[in-house]
C-alpha cells in the first residue's frame, strides 16, 4: 500500500512538472509560427512598370534591409536616405541599373562604435563601399543607434577601408581628422547622437591589404 501512494505521489509531480514545459513548448511554438506568419504576410513592395522612383520607409531595420533587396532586384538604386519625423527611416530610390546587374546594399546600425567600425570594415572588404548621404542616429527605446547602407556596384573591384572616431571635443576631433588626413584618409560623412561620429576613407588597390598602405 505504502508503494502504492508512493508510485502515485511520483507520477503526480512528473505530471505536474511536465505541464509547464509543455505549455512553455507551445508558447514557444506560437511565438515561432507567428513570426513566421508575420514574415510571410508582410506585403511584397509594390513596384509599377514604368516607375523611376521609389520611396521606403521603416521603423525595423531589418524590414528595410528585406525591401531594398527587393527594389534592387527591380534595378533600383539608394539616392539618399534620412530620419523622419517619427522613429522610422526613409531611403529615396531611383531606377537605373538592370536587374540583371543590380546594385548590392547592406544595412549597417548598432549603439557601439567598434561594432560599427568592425561591420563597415568587413563590408568594405567585400567591395561595399559606405554611402555617406545614409548616415543618421535612428532612436529606440532605450539607445540611440547609428544607422547607414553601404553599397556594391556591379562589376567593381575597387577597396576601401574605413577609421571612425567619436568625441565630444572639437578639439580632439580636429586633430583626428588631420592625423587620418595626413595618411591618405578623405573625409567621408559624419553623424551626431550627443558626441559627433566621423569616418574617414581612403581606397587601396586590387591585391593590396589595408596594413600594407603607409
Amino acid at each position: 500500500m505504502r508503494a502504492l501512494v508512493l508510485l502515485s505521489a511520483a507520477a503526480l509531480a512528473c505530471a505536474l512538472y511536465a505541464a509547464p514545459l509543455a505549455a512553455q513548448e507551445r508558447t514557444e511554438g506560437q511565438k515561432a509560427e507567428t513570426k513566421t506568419g508575420d514574415d510571410a504576410k508582410r506585403p511584397k513592395l509594390k513596384i509599377e512598370p514604368g516607375q523611376r522612383y521609389l520611396l521606403l520607409s521603416t521603423l525595423k531595420t531589418s524590414t528595410m534591409q528585406k525591401e531594398l533587396d527587393e527594389a534592387t532586384s527591380e534595378g533600383f538604386r539608394v539616392v539618399t536616405g534620412s530620419p523622419t519625423s517619427t522613429n522610422e527611416w526613409a531611403v529615396l530610390m531611383e531606377r537605373v541599373a538592370e536587374p540583371s546587374a543590380p546594385y548590392n546594399y547592406r544595412l549597417l546600425a548598432t549603439t557601439k562604435i567598434s561594432t560599427m567600425r568592425k561591420e563597415l570594415n568587413e563590408a568594405a572588404a567585400e567591395g561595399y563601399r559606405l554611402l555617406p548621404r545614409t548616415m543618421t542616429s535612428k532612436s529606440g527605446f532605450l539607445s540611440v543607434e547609428v544607422v547607414m547602407l553601404v553599397e556594391k556596384a556591379p562589376n567593381s573591384d575597387r577597396r576601401y577601408e574605413y577609421r571612425l572616431y567619436a568625441t565630444t571635443s572639437e578639439k580632439k576631433m580636429r586633430a583626428e581628422i588631420e592625423k587620418a588626413e595626413s595618411e591618405g584618409f578623405t573625409l567621408a560623412g559624419m553623424v551626431s547622437r550627443g558626441e559627433h561620429m566621423v569616418i574617414m576613407e581612403r581606397e587601396y588597390g586590387k591585391g593590396q591589404n589595408p596594413s600594407e598602405i603607409p
